[in-house]
């Protein structure tokens, strides 16, 4: 059976802020323009603040916190993946949003040998979330470089939702990267975001590839051939609910927006069939109209599992109208949908809202149904919903948690008589494996992203000076995550010419770790580290009058083996049912559990990991677990193991201190009255708390 990528609506709340359409006179300056005009127009209102684009890559900041926002099924957990039929997780919690490696990339959906710019740079579309988006790996190496297209020859990769192959269209030949079809226009109107976005890169597109979609000028910038493609695939692929709610979540995170989603006709003013017509943005029309859905969207609900319910929601909002709207369902497979409201009043309509649509189905197959909206004087318009049953085995999600208990929820497995559940925490085991965090023989120029200062020059080959006769040297490594093991530091240094006992220092976020003397050969020197944050910082440094050649430097954190401890009295059977209630947990604390059907010879399923909600009160606790007790100097935890790490959130959510403890006992400094969360990661183990302070 083939596996999709879900594509359900996305709604968060608390981290990212949403909004169902585009904020109020967000496009006023395109009013009345055409073409280059109206393409310049929306230039200037998508770069006029670029100063929030998230860092490349993982952990707290970067790319990966915003696609576990913007490309993730909230239901299932799974990763939107527009590229490949793979199926593949985000862990949750997510406190450190990582990446998968190899297995799932970063993609650009515009690659990016097709420009070039300093990925620091304020402006630079390598960390532009609007064209960048999570992509199986094997797909991601064999679509390369290539221009989008229709594969015409004999397919290189055929993976179910991509292919690459050679191609041929209005003048272009060569090889190509065909997405599937139902993400076509998707891709088309992230390549017209980047043609606006970035019409200033008129110096920037390498037009000495003939693969580069771009040309050297601001108006039309996308070649004759790129253009004819991209329409086409624009109106062949509507908008869909996917696009809308992740361009809503994108200007959340980047506060800019792609208007293209936003106003899909933009693109026939610009490049279409109306670039002699000036735009109107209808602000004054008095008629009836629907703003949200549009006439025949597809909302894509994704897969659901037999005997179970795929819930989801599609926003709806109009303008001027004359009553109340109706909603009704129709189509081949009506009968296995059902909407929270078949009637909207006037007033939510006209403020907007969301309908809850419910899909389920007693049997495998492909579904489809019809979501028409009528009344208040609107022309009625349909929507298309789309749905894929399952009857593979899987655990599912728990919908909603409790403080100590949660119902663990799988599908039925045919033949089975029982099903064996086990629920457990992942604990450390004591071993450790390492990985590499950096590794640099200083070779070139100082790595992009570290600091210097005082004196530093790497005329040597191969190795870098720090400090000259009259003034410090001092590198700074970029921030790194030490905040979930200890790490050793290895660096390979020397004394510079008869600066005999040069001292070369190492300090960990400002405190000083080691004090090496070197000598006139190179030594290799070591230190091994303690859990610090997830922002730390190394330094290194030579005073004046005692230069240091540094050949090598190598960190390497000393990741915990995580394994699973079962829950008292688990595994156990808990017969010929589908669901089953844990209770008797510990609040705020991340469980796994695994389903094994029985007398079948059936294996186990899927892990799937829950945390329970927070407790709201901090004064029951015993000799064996954290004590809290508020003191004019902050909160003070006690039996807390050492080594564990603390994130403080305000009211708002937003983490205002992260601190790991060196001791059983921590006082977490708080200056101000309030209600405070504490996540505490005891272990592999997070449980959070409310304390009024």
């Amino acid at each position: 059976m083939i596996k999709r990528a879900f594509t359900a609506l996305l709604f968060i709340s608390f981290v990212v802020a949403t909004f169902a359409i585009a904020p109020s006179g967000y496009y006023n300056t395109t009013e009345g323009k055409k073409a280059a005009a109206l393409k310049t127009a929306l230039h200037d209102i998508i770069c006029q603040d670029t100063t929030h684009y998230l860092g490349y890559g993982s952990g707290k900041g970067n790319t990966w916190e915003g696609f576990y926002y913007t490309d993730r099924d909230i239901v299932t957990n799974a990763v939107i993946d527009m590229y490949s039929d793979s199926v593949r997780y985000f862990p949750s919690p997510n406190p450190n949003f990582t990446a998968f490696g190899s297995a799932i990339e970063i993609e650009h959906s515009l690659p990016k040998s097709w420009w070039g710019c300093d990925i620091t740079h304020p402006d630079c579309p390598a960390r532009d979330l609007n064209h960048l988006f999570p992509a199986d790996g094997t797909t991601n190496m064999s679509k390369n470089d290539n221009p989008l297209g229709v594969v015409t020859g004999t397919p290189t990769l055929s993976n179910g939702e991509s292919k690459v192959g050679p191609g041929a269209y209005n003048g272009y030949v060569g090889n190509v990267f065909e997405p599937a079809d139902q993400y076509k226009g998707d891709f088309a109107r992230a390549y017209f975001y980047m043609a606006t976005a970035y019409e200033h890169y008129i110096n920037k597109w390498d037009t000495s590839k003939p693969e580069n979609m771009m040309g050297n000028n601001r108006y039309p910038v996308l070649k004759p051939w790129a253009i004819a493609l991209l329409l086409q695939w624009h109106r062949q692929d509507p908008v869909s609910t996917k696009e809308v709610t992740r361009n809503d979540i994108v200007y959340g995170i980047q506060k800019n927006r792609n208007p293209f989603i936003d106003c899909p006709k933009l693109v026939e003013y610009i490049w279409g069939d109306r670039t002699t017509i000036p735009f109107r943005l209808d602000l004054n029309v008095n008629f009836p109209y629907l703003k949200w859905p549009s006439n025949y969207d597809t909302l894509k609900i994704g897969k659901i599992y037999c005997l179970h319910t795929r819930d989801t929601l599609i926003n709806v909002q109009a303008m001027n109208l004359t009553g109340d709207l109706t909603l009704t369902l129709g189509g081949a497979n009506a009968a296995n949908f059902t909407l929270d409201k078949t009637t909207l009043t006037k007033a939510e309509a006209e403020t907007g809202c969301t309908v809850g649509i419910h899909c389920s189905s007693s049997s495998a197959g492909n579904l489809s149904a019809l979501l028409s909206v009528s009344g208040g004087g609107i022309t009625p318009l349909v929507v298309i919903m789309k749905a894929t049953a399952s009857d593979e085995f899987s655990a599912l999600q728990p919908k909603t948690p409790g403080n100590t208990n949660f119902v663990a929820e799988w599908t039925a497995s045919p033949g089975a008589t029982d099903y064996l559940l086990n629920v457990y925490t992942l604990q450390n085991t004591g071993a450790t494996t390492p990985s590499t965090l950096i590794e640099e023989d200083f070779l070139l120029a100082l790595p992009n992203n570290w600091l210097k200062e005082g004196y530093t020059d790497n005329a040597l080959s191969s190795n870098i000076r720090l400090a000259s006769g009259s003034t410090y040297g001092k590198l700074t490594t970029p921030g790194l995550e030490l905040s979930t093991a200890t790490s050793t530091l290895t660096v390979r240094a020397k004394q510079y010419s008869n600066d005999t006992g040069a001292k070369l220092t190492a300090t960990l976020n400002g405190t000083t770790v080691a004090t090496w003397t070197t000598a006139v050969g190179n030594q290799d020197f070591l230190v091994d580290l303690p859990v610090a944050v997830s922002t730390s910082k190394i330094a290194l440094s030579a005073i004046a009058g005692k230069r240091v050649y540094i050949d090598y430097m190598k960190l390497v954190a000393n990741n915990p083996v995580y394994g699973p401890v079962s829950v008292s009295s688990f595994p156990k059977s808990v017969g010929n049912v589908l669901t089953y209630t844990v209770s008797g947990l510990r609040s705020g604390t991340s469980y796994s559990f695994t389903v094994t059907p029985q007398g079948n010879g059936a294996t186990a399923s899927n892990q799937i990991t829950v945390q329970t909600s927070f407790d709201t009160s901090v004064e029951k606790t015993n000799a064996n677990d954290l004590i809290f007790a508020v003191l004019p100097t902050g909160i003070k935890i006690k039996n807390i193991l050492v080594g564990s790490k603390i994130d403080v959130l305000n009211s708002t959510g937003r983490i205002i201190r992260s601190l790991c403890t060196t001791s059983n006992e921590i006082i977490v400094p708080v200056t101000m009255k309030g209600l405070y969360l504490l996540k505490i990661q005891q272990s592999q183990i997070v449980r959070t708390f409310k304390v009024i302070y």
